[in-house]
């Protein structure tokens, strides 16, 4: 599915709840304009980060209004469930889920694949704001492939935006190692950026954020049931054709980030390990 124009109320509630998607109105407009504040946003005092909340601390696309609610609504969550979550760099999500009561692990290489973007901090930062936040994310600085993770060992595991930002050729071995990670029965919940300026709505074969990837050859490659998701809306599958997503743009969510003339839009994914 890619994600609506209108976003549930459930998902507005969550929303204000939590911060999200990019920390407080006093934060976003006054602060995180300021060049001295933003580099040093993650050596404040515990108590101020904490005013701030999770998400004041990662610089995120308006499009996380819709996919931090879908991601945590998408399945039933309940408290005690081991929840792995890929490429979550400094965002909020892992928190919250924390603060859920479930035991989250975090895996991130913190490699910033392009120079335009700023998405680098250490595991020293990371561990100043998990402290804020209570110390509950157990965070491993690696690949996921590397990490050396138990198999059969979580109920779900999330990825929010990240698979479209690595090398196409790492995108089966990952995949195939959440498969192996995940317990039977267990959730692999994904968004995936569908960018506008890409192949196959143009010649592009990038842009500085990534790629669109195929959808449908990472799900034959995972070895996992989709549950949710509609390939007539799932770059890859045969069923889905640029010219008619274009035709209903009015119906998605579009987004453009800051400085970028090209919209995104956002595919959503749930995959169920059933053997």
């Amino acid at each position: 599915m890619l994600a609506p124009k209108n976003l549930p109320q459930e998902f507005t509630t969550w929303n204000i709840q939590h911060k999200a998607p990019e920390g407080p109105y006093w934060w976003v407009k006054v602060v995180r304009g300021r060049n001295f504040a933003w580099r040093n946003r993650y050596n404040l005092p515990p108590w101020l980060i904490r005013q701030i909340g999770p998400f004041g601390f990662q610089l995120n696309s308006l499009a996380r209004s819709f996919e931090y609610p879908w991601c945590f609504f998408a399945t039933p969550l309940e408290a005690g469930m081991q929840v792995l979550e890929v490429g979550a760099g400094s965002s909020g999500f892992q928190f919250v889920l924390a603060k859920s009561r479930l035991e989250v692990t975090s895996v991130d290489p913190l490699i910033n694949p392009s120079k335009q973007v700023n998405w680098i901090f250490t595991a020293e930062q990371f561990n100043n704001l998990n402290q804020a936040f209570g110390g509950k994310v157990n965070f491993i600085q690696d690949f996921l492939q590397n990490a050396q993770l138990e198999r059969d060992t979580y109920d779900r595991v999330f990825s929010i935006s990240a698979i479209e930002h690595i090398p196409p050729e790492e995108i089966a071995p990952l995949v195939q190692e959440i498969a192996r990670i995940l317990k039977l029965g267990g959730f692999f919940i994904a968004t995936i950026d569908l960018f506008m300026d890409c192949y196959p709505f143009t010649d592009k074969i990038s842009n500085k954020y990534g790629s669109n990837i195929s959808v449908c050859s990472l799900i034959e490659a995972s070895g996992l049931k989709i549950k949710v998701g509609n390939p007539d809306e799932l770059c890859g599958y045969p069923e889905f054709k640029p010219e008619n997503i274009c035709k209903q743009l009015e119906k998605f969510l579009v987004v453009k980030n800051v400085g970028d003339k090209s919209p995104i839009l956002t595919q959503c994914i749930v995959l169920e390990k059933v053997t």
